[in-house]
């Protein structure tokens, strides 16, 4: 039952994102490639520790749960590492910000969007992710102010603050932002879908599976019908 429930909560919420999809970076620039690997237990809690360091200053995950970081095996954190991780909060609870939703809307003039389906909810999914996280940039026409143009944006203005601007864009930093970009989208990646690995998995053998039922279907069908004259 907790199962369903879940599906349908997870259904709902991406349904309500998809009119955002199709406005996804309508009016921004063509989003970058980001090479992110959800089989990749080191890039995922690289992501996990930029998102809950950094992110969750603002951002909520609220359909992954503590307890499922200690379930997923791409994640693999011990019971130890998620208590030190969540403090207080209980371990079926989910990726919650602190910011309350008064005290965003009065910061950013709008709460910021949960970010547990985002990579789905968005057309260019960890590309835009990425993206977005690596286009802060000064207004090239000194229209908009300083902090608020992202390149890849729609319409270029953005109410997100730079998340990583504490980097200075000299070339080593810009080196470290793209990297926890990467791994941020990567998280992302794998919390909107944390069961795609194994579904990948089994993929391959039923895709054998079929290969080998076709031919003996195919043998099978030449010996029943080969006294019969066409």
């Amino acid at each position: 039952m907790k199962f369903k429930h879940f599906l349908t909560v997870a259904g709902m919420a991406l349904v309500l994102a998809l009119p955002f999809a199709a406005l996804a970076n309508e009016g921004g620039a063509a989003l970058k490639h980001a090479e992110v690997n959800t089989a990749d237990r080191d890039q995922i809690n690289r992501g996990l520790t930029v998102f809950t360091e950094v992110c969750m200053g603002c951002h909520s995950a609220k359909y992954v749960t503590y307890k499922s970081l200690i379930d997923y095996p791409e994640i693999g954190l011990t019971r130890e590492a998620v208590d030190e991780l969540r403090g207080d909060k209980p371990i079926t609870s989910g990726l919650i910000s602190d910011l309350s939703p008064e005290d965003a809307t009065v910061s950013y003039g709008k709460v910021p969007p949960d970010l547990s389906l985002i990579v789905n909810a968005r057309r260019g999914g960890a590309n835009y992710v990425y993206s977005i996280l690596t286009g802060f940039e000064k207004d090239p026409d000194g229209k908009i102010p300083d902090g608020t143009f992202n390149e890849y944006f729609p319409g270029h203005r953005i109410a997100m603050p730079d998340p990583l601007g504490w980097l200075d864009h000299d070339e080593a930093d810009t080196a470290v932002l793209e990297a926890q970009a990467k791994d941020v989208a990567a998280f992302l990646t794998f919390i909107g879908d944390p069961h795609q690995n194994e579904r990948h998995a089994i993929g391959k053998y039923v895709m054998i599976f079929l290969i080998l039922l076709t031919i003996v279907l195919y043998l099978l069908k030449k010996e029943v019908w080969k006294d019969i004259k066409h």
